[in-house]
């Protein structure tokens, strides 16, 4: 099972945003994975004056596979009723099933999901959360249409196991996730990459970062 790592760097957030902010983090991308079918052995969230960090333990490798059943109208419904069904189930006709109900023969969909791999899952939901954060102000900045407390330089966001890390492909507002971050402004600056959390707290307080996690 893969852990996620999650850096969001920044310009100096605030400090009476920081704890709220990290406490946000943990629950928008730990719910919206959960609610897409990934379960995890655990997460734990940090923020330092520059960086909201994330990192989740045991995440499952990708959402299991799941079927559907929708009850729809009778047979012999009027058409419009059927085409109605057949939109929001996104199946064709010949694909319907027909049952016996205690009304009558009635239409039933049957709608297989095959699972989706974690890092397109991450991706969405992590998507989803930046674009939506809840800060209590924030602003837009450059000419982009992200808005965020400070400007937002840099994302990291891997998939990491015994076999390496994996950067989850993943764009918002022009910044692509990758695997690397930067180290405190003045006394070590410049990027690096990371292969884990573990690693990725080690080369902070290497580098004598920001308050490291």
């Amino acid at each position: 099972m893969p852990d996620l790592l999650i850096e969001l760097f920044s310009e100096e957030i605030p400090a009476r945003m920081q704890a709220r902010a990290s406490d946000d983090l943990k629950r928008l991308v730990t719910d919206g994975l959960v609610e897409a079918g990934l379960t995890y052995a655990g997460a734990a969230a940090f923020a330092t004056p520059r960086r909201l960090v994330l990192t989740v333990e045991g995440l499952n490798e990708r959402s299991a596979d799941t079927r559907e059943e929708r009850k729809g109208p009778r047979t012999d419904a009027p058409e419009k009723a059927v085409e109605g069904f057949l939109r929001s189930t996104g199946l064709t006709r010949d694909q319907l099933e027909a049952r016996a109900d205690k009304k009558g023969q009635v239409w039933f969909a049957v709608i297989d999901k095959p699972g989706r791999a974690a890092a397109e899952i991450v991706g969405e939901v992590l998507g989803t959360t930046v674009r939506g954060f809840p800060w209590p102000k924030s602003m837009r900045w450059g000419d982009g249409s992200l808005k965020w407390v400070r400007p937002l330089h840099s994302i990291l966001c891997i998939l990491s196991d015994e076999g390496g890390a994996e950067v989850v492909p993943f764009e918002v507002d022009g910044i692509a996730a990758g695997d690397s971050t930067q180290g405190h402004r003045f006394m070590a600056p410049g990027q690096f990459s990371v292969s884990g959390f573990e690693d990725y707290e080690a080369k902070l307080r290497a580098r004598q970062c920001d308050a490291a996690p």
